[in-house]
């Protein structure tokens, strides 16, 4: 054999070597993903017990973050309209509630092969008795606008469900806020002041049209002088600058236990008051101790039972809904746990993920200072890099059994039709993104996938799910176009999906989706992969959509 031939021999021999290793640990991929048909909402079949003997009065909603309870799979629904003009729920209670829940029953559907499209399990709603009106969920304060559930979990005994309360600390030192979170005095508000439990506080700096500067207020209502809002500058979505201060604000959660008598309300509830798990996901562990290091050889990541003395519940955050990777902000994933709560005298104790020691064992802190981001980019293992996606949305995690794999659903997209006069530049999307709206890149508005080994990663590059579509995009494609479940102006075929007539969207609104949910109880071994059921909202029509994706190992 020549040199020549030697070295190319040695070099083919090489690249197959390499081929071969990749396909060894390549990370699962989406195969093909089919949109099942509208879960709830316009369109969707009502449970019969929400016919009679009282027809409820509701048009649709959005999120439906689910977990199995005593055989049934809950939902917790996100702000609900009670009919097509928009009016929210529960009138009774001067829609102050406005987020609805509902379960099927896993007796009745415990295999998922037989959902098909025209073949959907009905979700019972909540209902007040002897009412046409759809219940409410209460956790103890007003949850009216964007404040929504952000997701639940059972014991095995009693339910508990965390909430997004929109409101930040006011502060006029480090020490007010506690936590090791800063107080940064040249912040304000707009909207109620924060410690009103109504309405939504939004950060702004003092130097914007409209800001209200000092935030503190003494007893007597008058506003203390060098006030200002508690951030996080060691987070992923902090920059020095007006919009990268705001968006580094903490906001306070709650954590709650259900009532086993009346499923609207929510008591015990704690606070807890973050950045970096401002958008957070949650679900269970079965058996989680640190100490014994990665991999499922040395924890067991199964959905928690009703027993055991290493249950956990897992959360993972995210420090907001949007970002604006042109600036140098992005969403990071984060990672902690707590012990599986008892009962209503619960301790929401946090360990935050901390990164690895040089054996791979994961470390943690009770400080969220200590949290760092998790590794999104499983090829490059080791370095820490920053979602490459400015449109995250709600995220879901679940871990699925078939693959040895955490499975992570994220991304959508946004609207960004000006509405003035609130938000005149991008309309939603500058709720989100500030003054920097015009920066964000919106893309193909798909939902993407990860997967990791464990909990904290690292995580596998993202693949798209399903593609929404470019709004943009002449003429409409993907969902867009006709058969498609998202609403497109321009999309005026028979078979293209009709829009929500109401008063509060603009008349070239389009649709999107987000709030993706995998709904663990239903994946399913499939060829060499799983088939995975999940839910995703659509912005227009208002509705939540179920979906199927094959994915492959």
């Amino acid at each position: 054999m020549s040199v020549v031939a030697k070295r190319l021999f040695c070099l083919f021999g090489t690249l197959a070597t390499a081929a071969l290793v990749h396909l060894a640990t390549a990370a699962p991929h989406p195969v093909q993903t089919t949109v099942l048909g509208p879960f709830t909402g316009d369109d969707a079949k009502l449970h019969p017990d929400n016919l009679q003997p009282h027809h409820i009065a509701y048009y649709g909603t959005d999120l439906g973050f689910s977990y199995q309870h005593n055989g049934k799979i809950e939902f917790l629904f996100g702000d609900t309209a009670a009919n097509e003009r928009g009016d929210p729920i529960q009138a009774s209670t001067g829609s102050a509630y406005d987020d609805g829940f509902g379960s099927i029953n896993l007796t009745e559907w415990p295999n998922a092969a037989r959902i098909a499209p025209g073949r959907l399990p009905p979700i019972r709603l909540g209902q007040n008795p002897g009412t046409s009106e759809m219940a409410a969920i209460n956790p103890g304060m007003p949850m009216e606008s964007f404040k929504t559930p952000l997701g639940g979990f059972s014991n095995g005994v009693r339910e508990f469900a965390l909430f997004y309360s929109s409101k930040p600390r006011a502060c006029r030192v480090d020490a007010d806020c506690g936590g090791g979170f800063r107080c940064d005095i040249g912040l304000g508000f707009v909207g109620e002041p924060y410690d009103q439990p109504k309405g939504l506080t939004l950060a702004c700096s003092d130097r914007a049209p409209g800001c209200t500067a000092d935030t503190m207020r003494e007893t007597d209502g008058k506003p203390v002088a060098g006030s200002g809002m508690c951030i996080d500058p060691t987070s992923t979505i902090w920059a020095a600058t007006d919009v990268g201060r705001v968006s580094a604000v903490a906001v306070t959660q709650l954590v709650g236990i259900r009532d086993t008598v009346d499923p609207r309300l929510y008591g015990s509830t704690q606070r807890w008051l973050t950045n970096k798990f401002a958008n957070v996901t949650v679900r269970t562990a079965q058996d989680f101790v640190p100490q014994r290091g990665a991999g499922r050889a040395h924890q067991d990541y199964r959905s928690a039972g009703a027993q055991g003395p290493n249950r956990r519940v897992f959360l993972w955050g995210r420090p907001g809904f949007i970002g604006v990777l042109a600036r140098g902000r992005t969403l990071g994933v984060y990672f902690a746990y707590v012990d599986m709560p008892a009962g209503p005298d619960f301790t929401w104790r946090i360990h935050y993920y901390a990164g690895t020691d040089a054996k791979g064992t994961p470390r943690f802190s009770v400080n969220e200072q200590d949290a760092v981001p998790a590794d999104l980019d499983s090829t490059r293992r080791g370095i820490q890099s920053a979602e490459v996606h400015d449109i995250v949305n709600q995220m879901s995690v679940a871990w699925v059994e078939a693959l040895g794999k955490w499975l992570m659903f994220y991304g959508g997209g946004m609207g960004r039709l000006p509405t003035p006069p609130a938000l005149p530049d991008c309309g939603l999307l500058e709720l989100f993104a500030r003054a920097e709206c015009r920066e964000v890149v919106t893309g193909n508005g798909a939902i993407r996938m990860r997967t990791a080994d464990d909990p904290w990663g690292p995580w596998s590059p993202p693949r798209d799910v399903i593609v929404g579509g470019d709004p943009d995009a002449a003429p409409p494609q993907h969902l867009y176009g006709v058969g498609g479940v998202l609403r497109h102006p321009a999309c005026i075929e028979t078979g293209c999906a009709s829009g929500t007539d109401s008063p509060q969207l603009h008349k070239d609104e389009y649709g999107f989706l987000y709030g993706a949910n995998i709904i663990a109880e239903w994946l399913k071994p499939a060829g060499d992969g799983v088939d995975v059921i999940w839910n995703a909202s659509t912005w227009d029509p208002y509705r939540v959509v179920l979906l199927r994706t094959r994915i492959s190992r």
